[in-house]
């Protein structure tokens, strides 16, 4: 695959996902109908480690091709115009989209559609579109574009998480039970839970950010890992964002048949191992770029506009002040929190933003 990802970057290496390198690239010649990019400020998550976690299986590396071996991270947030020879782009031009874990970026020829544009590489070939587009947007003050960056795209997985189980009737089930309960994932589809309220909502989550977790006020119950023998025994839906299979083993033997339905969301203790059978439902993956591709079929794209941006303006002032924004400034500092990411050494409460410029 040709490289398109410039200037520093950080390299993680396939396969053991904590470690990694920086390098250099010098920045390209601009080709006709080319635009070069510089990332300005990008959000770190736990959801990032889902992404190197699951880049082989999922094809997140593909999106940006480093060297032989090493894998350059995706990263949600925002980039700038700083050479261009496409005519629909001009010098200062800002995008919110999907980015390189990077100072630079090169999109050859990018495809204009209305509101931004998309990177039709041919390497991005078969991806979810949902990354491949990129949104145009107006300078703003950094504190809005930090809350973008760490929370619009967990938000829409945490509002699809609770739009397929309202289509499909939650399953029966009468408690819906959330791992990494802190995680902004987590914390976005048990605000959209809470508010259609057909299920009660529990938490799971570490001793350490039980008590952060219950004051977010969206889950009616929230238990430590250790406490999982106290889930009650009803029809129930599990939603794992851990990807803990120890974690998931405890929950299915608990719950055993009342456990209606097992989804896989992310695997932020992306370390565990094991594979003994599981009572209950086979856990299946929830791929929110697929369930987002298939709502946006079901309602128009001018419907699902609509009715995630109504839910995205209530779902700001509920998290607003509750966590306090980290920012980070140049890709060393980043390589330190994706690591301490990786090895769970940062809790969900964190909200780590990095200003690559």
């Amino acid at each position: 695959m040709t490289e398109t990802v410039f200037g520093k970057r950080i390299l993680i290496t396939r396969g053991a996902i904590a470690v990694t390198t920086r390098d250099s690239k010098p920045l390209p010649e601009v080709g006709d109908s080319d635009v070069l990019f510089a990332v300005h400020r990008i959000a770190l998550t736990a959801n990032n480690v889902t992404y190197a976690a699951a880049g082989e299986m999922l094809g997140y590396w593909r999106f940006f091709p480093g060297p032989e071996g090493k894998g350059i991270l995706p990263v949600w947030g925002f980039g700038e115009v700083v050479e261009s020879r496409a005519p629909e782009f001009a010098v200062g031009d800002r995008f919110y989209g999907y980015w390189p874990l990077a100072t630079h970026l090169l999109v050859r020829a990018p495809a204009s559609a209305p509101g931004g544009f998309t990177d039709a590489a041919s390497h991005r070939q078969g991806l979810a579109d949902i990354y491949n587009r990129y949104q145009r947007v107006e300078p703003r003050l950094a504190g809005e574009e930090a809350l973008d960056a760490l929370f619009r795209p967990l938000f829409m997985t945490g509002w699809l998480i609770d739009s397929f189980l309202e289509g499909a009737g939650d399953f029966g089930a009468e408690q819906v039970i959330l791992s990494s309960a802190s995680s902004k994932t987590a914390m976005a589809a048990a605000f959209n839970l809470s508010k259609r309220g057909a299920v009660q909502v529990v938490g799971l989550t570490s001793a350490v950010n039980r008590a952060f977790t219950e004051s977010l006020g969206q889950y009616d119950r929230v238990l430590t890992y250790d406490e999982v023998g106290a889930l009650e025994q009803r029809p129930s839906v599990f939603v794992d964002f851990a990807g803990d299979r120890a974690l998931t083993h405890a929950v299915h033997r608990r719950l055993g048949d009342a456990l209606r339905h097992s989804a896989i969301v992310g695997m932020t203790h992306w370390t565990e191992g094991g594979d003994t059978p599981l009572p209950g439902p086979a856990p299946t993956l929830f791929f929110a770029p697929a369930v987002a591709e298939a709502t946006v079929a079901r309602l128009g794209p001018a419907g699902f506009a609509d009715v995630t941006g109504r839910a995205w303006a209530k779902f700001v002032p509920a998290v607003r002040d509750k966590l306090a924004v980290e920012t980070l400034h140049g890709l060393e500092a980043a390589e330190t929190a994706y690591r301490d990411l990786a090895a769970g050494r940062i809790g969900g409460a964190a909200a780590i933003v990095v200003e690559l410029d």
